[in-house]
């Protein structure tokens, strides 16, 4: 395609970078020329998985200074907007819920971007402050996205539900699966089971329950000794702090520092349980058949439940968090149990409905 036909993918975040992954090879093979702006909002950790995907981003920014949600958001719009200015864009895609995807959906809009497409789009917890702030992130992208792309049924419904045109609802899967299964079919993850349980623990609701999660990890290592407990720990000094207290000193649960893609994924693969309030290893973990705790009190991704891959535990309770662990870790995941999450082809839908699209304006 022609100069006309640029469109530029905008990632912050390291889930971004391996969600969108799929997406900008899709639209690499239609001829389709893209730019890739990384705002730095995760930097090392993103920087691994561009790496792992054999991607080279056309702007690094770097991240604006603070943890204050307000100054994030007006310095990522801000860089954002420099780079928009730079070339004459026909299309801006975004992913999810991050506030770098609101910043570049709220770029995009304000410079009349034509196609401004949300990539798993439709998710929704029905509680605007949980999770915080990505809730209000995700719908209010939705009022300024031309093109959503769907990765549940449940997804697209909400859309519906809110007045969104079915025209421009594109039911697709997760783009997740795609770079899943590519590592499956590579060789390069294994599926073989070990007694190893996973924990990740890092959303800023949770940020005041570390404690008692680390509480009850220590229950459940002695409930069930045969278990090795691997948590890993988050970048984030509030988060890191807090853990490295309780859980330095203690033998049964290793402290595992952030993984790059491949690692993580290879660590997924083999557990026995997973324990997290990570919304992407909700989406990972019915790939590989692994029983998964939810330490949140809602989520936007019901399905892994309705199937019976993950259970809700939230974060505030101690016995309620090992009352779950216990009953996942005796679950059987079956084999006709269907990954709720797509098919690994979302990628390719989604990049023939944009050349469709890009073709048509």
């Amino acid at each position: 395609m022609c100069i006309e036909s640029k469109v530029l993918i905008i990632t912050g975040t390291r889930p971004e970078v391996i969600k969108m992954a799929p997406v900008f090879h899709a639209l690499k093979k239609k001829k389709v020329y893209v730019d890739w702006c990384h705002t730095g909002q995760h930097e090392e950790l993103a920087i691994q998985a561009f790496n792992i995907f054999n991607i080279i981003p056309t702007h690094v920014l770097l991240r604006p200074d603070g943890n204050n949600i307000t100054t994030l958001l007006s310095g990522l719009m801000n860089s954002v907007q420099e780079v928009i200015e730079s070339q004459r864009y026909r299309a801006v895609l975004v992913h999810g819920d991050t506030t770098t995807t609101l910043a570049g959906a709220k770029a995009a809009f304000y410079n009349q971007i034509p196609i401004i497409a949300h990539i798993e789009a439709g998710l929704r917890s029905g509680d605007l402050y949980h999770p915080f702030p990505e809730e209000s992130n995700r719908i209010l992208v939705s009022k300024l996205a031309t093109k959503h792309y769907t990765p549940t049924l449940s997804a697209y419904a909400a859309l519906v539900s809110e007045g969104v045109n079915t025209s421009n609802i594109i039911l697709t899967g997760n783009t997740v699966i795609d770079a899943q299964n590519y590592l499956l079919d590579q060789g390069i993850v294994s599926n073989n089971k070990s007694n190893i349980v996973i924990v990740t623990a890092h959303r800023r609701e949770n940020w005041n329950n570390i404690s008692t999660i680390c509480r009850a990890l220590i229950k459940l290592s002695e409930l069930r000794p045969e278990l090795i407990f691997k948590f890993l720990v988050h970048p984030n000094p509030i988060i890191r702090v807090q853990i490295e207290e309780i859980l330095s000193d203690n033998n049964k649960i290793h402290l595992v520092e952030s993984l790059d893609y491949f690692e993580l994924q290879k660590l997924l693969a083999s557990a026995k349980l997973v324990i997290t309030d990570s919304g992407g290893i909700q989406e990972e973990t019915p790939t590989y058949r692994i029983p998964t705790v939810v330490l949140r009190k809602t989520t936007e991704r019901p399905e892994a439940i309705n199937e019976g891959f993950s259970v809700l535990a939230g974060a505030e309770c101690e016995g309620k968090i090992i009352k779950a662990c216990l009953l996942m870790l005796d679950k059987t995941i079956s084999d006709e149990m269907k990954n709720p999450f797509g098919d690994g082809k979302a990628s390719l839908k989604i990049a023939d409905d944009l050349v469709r699209t890009l073709n048509v304006i």
